[in-house]
C-alpha cells in the first residue's frame, strides 16, 4: 500500500489501540508526527516508497539483500523496534513513554494493512518465508498499489478518524463506561484513575429533576458520593425515594490528592478555622467536653464525633462550655471586693482628716498672742473633735471571695474546650509555600478548573 494510506490507516489503528492505555494521539503533534512515521518505516525495504527515498542509502542497502516486504516486515523487526525504543526509554533519552506505545502499534497498523493484501507480509521471516494474510480467501483482501483500493482503505479510515474523535480523547474504557451511564460504571472508572473524576448526572428526587455535574470523592456500585463547589450530592440506587436517570465520567487532567492533619488540645476557634470551607473526606474528633453537631438534621451532644464526606463541617459549643456562667461570677465577686477596698480607702481618708485637724488645733494652743477668748474657743473645739470616735480603721481582706475567685479562675483553666483527632481534606493542590518543601510545586485549582479540564473536551485536528 502507498504512504497515504498506511498514515492515515496507522492513524485509526494505532489511535484505537492506544484508547486502550488512555494515550489521545491526537492531543500532541509529536505524537500524529511518531505516528505517521512508523506507521511507513517497514517499507524502508524499498527505494520507492516515500520513507525509502529519504533514506535512500539504507533502502537501497536493503533491498538488494532482503527485498521487499521481508526482514522489515517480519516480527523479528517488531521486537528489534521495541528493544531499540525501550533501551532508548530506560537511559531517558526518550524522555515520553508513550513514543514506545505509539511506535509498535503504527508498525502493527502497518502489518495488517499489508495483510489484508494478496501477498501478505512473512511474520516469521527469515526462519518461515511463507506469507500470512488476512483474510485466507484471497477474493476478499485487496490489491497492493490499486488506486480504488487505496482510495476506499484511506477514505474509511479517514472517516472513522473523524467520528472516533470522543473515543481517542476519553480512551477506549472511559468511553465504554460513558455508554452504559451507570453508578457501577461511574465506580469503575474513579477507580482505575488516579485522577479526579467529573460527573455528569441527572436524578428525580420528589418529582424533582436535577441535572449538572460535580467531582467524584467516593463510590461504590451501589452509591456515588458528589462534591459540586458547595453540596454534598449523594446518589444511591438503594434509596427508594431517588432514582437515577444517568451518571457520565469525566476524567479530568487533575490528579488526586489528599492531606491529612493530626492535631492535639486545639482550641474551638482552631479546629472551626481548620474545617472552614473544606472538604473532609474522613474526620475523628475528640473533645474534652461536650459540643453539639448536626448530621442530617439530627442534633448530637458528644465528645467523640466521627464523619465522613463532609463540607464545611461546624461544630456548636455549648453556653456553658464557653465559661460564660463562670466568667459572670468572677466578674461579680471582683466588684464586690473592689467595693470593700473602695470603702476603706474613703474610711481612712476621712481618719486622715480627722487627725489632720486636732494636731492643727493641737499647734494653734501652742501660739502665746491668743487671749483668753480665742484659746477658750480651740480648747472647746480640740474637746469637741477628741470626744468623736477616732478608732483607726482596719482593712479586713475578703479571704472567703478571693479564694472563691481564684477556685472559678481555676475551674475555668480547667474547663477550657480542647479538640484532638484527625481528619483528611480533598485537596486539588497545593500552595508552592507550605510546610512541606519536599514536595514539588503544584498549582492551586478550583473546581472551576477542574471541570474545565475533563478530557471530553479535548479536540484535535485529523489533518
Amino acid at each position: 500500500m502507498k504512504a497515504p494510506t498506511h498514515v492515515i490507516g496507522g492513524y485509526m489503528f494505532t489511535g484505537t489501540l492506544c484508547s486502550f492505555t488512555d494515550v489521545n494521539i491526537f492531543e500532541r503533534p509529536e505524537y500524529l508526527i511518531a505516528c505517521a512515521a512508523f506507521s511507513v518505516l517497514p517499507d524502508i525495504d524499498t527505494t520507492k516508497s516515500l520513507i525509502g527515498k529519504v533514506f535512500y542509502p539504507v533502502s537501497y542497502v536493503l533491498y538488494r539483500k532482503f527485498g521487499h516486504r521481508t526482514i522489515t516486515h517480519s516480527a523479528l523487526f517488531f521486537f528489534t523496534v521495541w528493544a531499540t525504543i525501550y533501551f532508548l526509554t530506560s537511559f531517558s533519552i526518550i524522555q515520553n513513554p508513550n513514543f514506545l506505545k505509539i511506535a509498535l502499534f503504527s508498525i502493527m497498523g502497518h502489518f495488517a494493512f499489508d495483510m489484508i493484501t494478496y501477498s501478505g507480509i512473512p511474520l516469521l521471516y527469515p526462519f518461515y518465508k511463507n506469507p500470512c494474510v488476512l483474510p485466507a480467501n484471497p477474493n476478499y483482501r485487496f490489491k497492493s498499489g490499486e488506486w480504488k483500493s487505496e482510495i476506499v482503505i484511506t477514505g474509511v479510515c479517514g472517516l472513522l478518524c473523524f467520528t472516533m474523535q470522543p473515543l481517542f480523547a476519553n480512551g477506549f474504557w472511559t468511553s465504554y463506561n460513558r455508554t452504559f451511564a451507570t453508578i457501577k460504571h461511574v465506580d469503575r472508572e474513579n477507580k482505575n484513575t488516579e485522577h479526579y473524576v467529573i460527573c455528569e448526572y441527572s436524578y428525580i428526587l420528589n418529582a424533582e429533576t436535577k441535572e449538572g455535574e460535580a467531582l467524584v470523592i467516593n463510590s461504590t456500585t451501589n452509591e456515588l458520593i458528589l462534591f459540586d463547589g458547595e453540596k454534598v450530592i449523594t446518589l444511591d440506587n438503594n434509596n427508594p425515594q431517588l432514582k437515577v436517570n444517568y451518571t457520565r465520567p469525566n476524567i479530568s487532567t487533575i490528579e488526586k490528592r489528599f492531606e491529612e492533619y493530626q492535631f492535639f488540645n486545639i482550641g474551638f476557634d482552631s479546629l472551626q478555622s481548620m474545617l472552614s470551607n473544606r472538604f473532609v473526606t474522613t474526620g475523628l474528633i475528640q473533645s474534652n467536653k461536650n459540643v453539639q453537631y448536626v448530621d442530617n438534621a439530627i442534633t448530637h451532644h458528644t465528645n467523640y464525633i466521627k464523619f465522613s464526606n463532609r463540607f464545611d463541617f461546624r461544630i456548636i459549643a455549648t453556653t456553658d462550655t464557653m465559661n460564660t456562667t463562670v466568667k459572670r461570677n468572677i466578674a461579680r465577686l471582683e466588684a464586690s471586693v473592689l467595693q470593700n477596698r473602695r470603702k476603706f480607702e474613703t474610711d481612712m481618708n476621712k481618719w486622715l482628716d480627722h487627725e489632720q485637724q486636732i494636731f492643727e488645733l493641737i499647734e494653734s494652743l501652742k501660739c502665746d498672742t491668743l487671749s483668753l477668748y480665742e484659746r477658750n474657743k480651740l480648747q472647746q473645739e480640740l474637746i469637741k473633735q477628741r470626744n468623736k470616735s477616732n478608732d483607726h480603721p482596719v482593712y479586713h481582706e475578703p479571704i472567703a471571695q478571693i479564694r472563691e475567685i481564684e477556685l472559678l479562675k481555676k475551674s475555668m483553666t480547667d474547663n477550657i474546650l480542647l479538640f484532638s483527632g484527625h481528619i483528611t481534606v480533598l485537596c486539588f493542590g497545593y500552595d508552592p509555600a507550605g510546610s512541606d518543601p519536599q514536595r514539588p510545586p503544584m498549582p492551586r485549582y478550583d473546581l472551576k478548573q477542574i471541570f474545565e479540564n475533563k478530557t471530553i473536551t479535548t479536540t484535535a485536528a485529523i489533518f
